[in-house]
């Protein structure tokens, strides 16, 4: 008798990164069930998911009913959710509010630790991103035809350490620098608000670098870049975009890289070591 494929959960934000996970999980035979956060993610995803259900963050004990209703054992989050909504009037249910109270800030990384404990808790196992999306990471060394000049190589190694100490501190995980000072730091905003505000600062030629924590959950907010991040880059006149690799999703790399070739910006993945 053939076995049943397994049926996974999928906690998805907004972005292309959920619908990445949504079919590669499906190519590796996978059902996928899955938790919108917001309406627009349920509209975008209903054609690829087994199930399929509006469910709000601030929601979290129907997720977990969800999950457990569609046999879902194991789960994996992809997608952006909006820190911003915290400041704005939710309606928390009650498993919320207790986890946010245990949480003591609200840094991404001590919510997430939070929701994590949660669903492993109920009986869920949060799978790493790179399960399914390993794929996606960016590889060493030059990635399209621009190279970084000699005074942008010297640039992206203060760089790239500027960048995993503000992940390290759980502020962002973007910089922006230019001639050895940084002109932003990542912050509420996301990324491509502060790649406009670094790039405004500092003018034409700036290098944008994102990375990952220093001892990096991979089970989520690995960090991501994909063509929005370019059309930032472009907007403020940025001559690089550099990326941790091996722990930097790229989204739509072909596209990517043509267009970062097509405007003259250099993409380099950089482990901090030196260039390939």
């Amino acid at each position: 008798m053939a076995q049943s494929p397994e049926r996974i959960g999928l906690v998805a934000g907004s972005g292309a990164l959920a619908g990445e996970f949504l079919s590669s999980a499906r190519g590796q035979g996978c059902e996928v069930a899955v938790a919108a956060l917001s309406d627009p993610v349920r509209r975008e995803l209903e054609g690829g998911a087994s199930a399929i259900a509006h469910l709000p963050p601030s929601q979290p004990k129907k997720i977990i009913r969800f999950f457990h209703a569609e046999g879902v054992r194991r789960i994996g989050f992809a997608g952006k959710v909006e820190k911003r909504l915290l400041f704005q009037t939710l309606r928390f249910d009650l498993d919320a509010l207790r986890f946010i109270r245990r949480a003591g800030n609200m840094a991404d990384a001590t919510i997430m630790d939070a929701v994590i404990r949660y669903a492993e808790e109920n009986g869920l196992r949060v799978l790493p991103q790179t399960e399914f999306l390993g794929h996606l990471l960016a590889p060493e060394g030059q990635i399209g035809r621009r190279k970084l000049k000699e005074a942008q190589r010297r640039d992206a190694g203060y760089a790239i350490r500027m960048a995993r100490e503000a992940a390290r501190l759980d502020i962002g995980q973007t910089v922006v620098v230019r001639k050895g000072a940084v002109a932003a730091v990542e912050a509420v905003e996301g990324t491509d608000e502060a790649i406009r505000r670094g790039c405004r600062l500092a003018g034409r030629g700036a290098l944008v670098c994102k990375a990952a924590r220093p001892k990096q959950d991979f089970r989520y907010d690995v960090p991501v870049v994909g063509p929005g991040t370019l059309d930032a880059i472009r907007e403020g006149g940025a001559a690089a975009l550099l990326v941790e690799a091996g722990r930097t999703f790229l989204l739509e790399r072909d596209r990517l890289v043509r267009e970062a070739d097509a405007a003259g910006v250099a993409l380099v993945g950089w482990s901090g070591e030196g260039e390939r």
